[in-house]
């Protein structure tokens, strides 16, 4: 492959690469024949190169591969004026933003929530996050082919700007006195998500215009940064502006 493309594994992602046009090639187990995927592919006129099963599980480092697997073109980020572009044309302006996540596991799921949910976009810090790579493409589902993100330098720089867009900036923590569901969420909204370990940042709760707690019924003390994500995401499309 080359340097700067990389590669998926398993049918929905090859699928959605495919319709969003990014693949370079495609791998294939030999005897594969799933006729959906192989007219997708010849309808694309994409390249094909059939491997056996030891050359397949070796490139795709022993993944779940379904036979399948495609070299794409890297996976470009946006400017945050481009979320906020895209938020105004939404019947429900949110945003979703990130700090602190660095588990590729934790952003494809937030994205694939983050699309199912009709937001906007994602905003990732530069520092102490991690990358668009072949785990988040695969863990999204698809969804990184659809959900636009933007890397920045400082989160509160970002909140800023958001806030003179008419956001108003929700960030979850388990410190908080609300619970998240004491908020209508009737307005531009931007939820902040931090990780399960480090949480967000003491300036970022700062700045935020709320801070909201998903209540704990159980032990353990704390949710997986996607499953918070996709909890709150859920909220705030019970309500309409």
């Amino acid at each position: 492959m080359q340097k700067d493309n990389f590669l998926i594994y398993g049918k929905n992602p090859l699928i959605e690469a495919v319709k969003t046009n990014r693949v370079v090639k495609v791998f294939l187990l030999k005897n594969f024949s799933d006729e959906k995927i192989m007219t997708l592919l010849n309808d694309h006129h994409l390249p094909i190169t059939y491997l056996n099963l030891s050359e397949m599980d070796k490139m795709c480092e022993n993944g779940v591969h379904q036979g399948a697997a495609a070299e794409l073109k890297p996976y470009n980020t946006v400017g945050l004026e481009e979320i906020i572009a895209k938020a105004k044309k939404l019947e429900k302006q949110i945003i979703v933003m990130l700090d602190n996540i660095v588990d590729p596991h934790n952003l494809g799921a937030i994205l694939r929530s983050a699309d199912f949910f009709g937001a906007a976009g994602v905003v990732l810090p530069k520092h102490n996050s991690v990358s668009l790579n072949a785990t988040v493409a695969k863990t999204s589902a698809g969804a990184i082919n659809y959900v636009p993100v933007a890397v920045v330098n400082n989160l509160n720089q970002a909140i800023k700007i958001l806030q003179e867009n008419g956001y108003w900036v929700v960030a979850t923590d388990g410190s908080a006195k609300q619970s998240y569901t004491d908020l209508k969420y009737d307005f531009p909204v931007v939820i902040i998500i931090g990780s399960e370990g480090k949480g967000i940042s003491s300036l970022v709760l700062k700045n935020s215009d709320y801070v909201v707690k998903i209540p704990q019924f159980g032990h353990v003390n704390s949710l997986n940064a996607s499953v918070a994500a996709g909890i709150i995401l859920a909220e705030v499309r019970k309500t309409n502006i």
